[in-house]
């Protein structure tokens, strides 16, 4: 479950807050005049998604290590060449 709370209760009731994270496995949207500022994840959560970034990294590390080093000006060039080609589309109403 989701909670959200403003900036000065979550501060009044920090030890309760980290109870009910830690403890009760909750998310708590902190919020400032009713925006977001930061999020509060039970430990467990945190590192599941730190984990899941680092192989969805690792993944593309791999791609880029099989991909061949090209000039940064070729690079450019093909970028431009396909910009140009969406436009000329877009403008015919493809």
């Amino acid at each position: 479950m989701i909670v959200r709370m403003g900036a000065r209760e979550a501060r009044n009731n920090f030890a309760d807050l980290l109870g009910r994270v830690g403890y009760g496995g909750q998310t708590v949207i902190v919020e400032r005049s009713g925006k977001p500022m930061a999020a509060l994840i039970p430990a467990e959560a945190y590192e599941l998604l730190i984990a899941e970034r680092e192989a969805r990294f690792e993944v593309l590390d791999r791609i880029r290590n099989r991909l061949p080093e090209l000039p940064l000006d070729e690079v450019d060039q093909d970028v431009a060449e396909a910009i140009a080609a969406v436009r000329t589309d877009a403008a015919r109403g493809a």
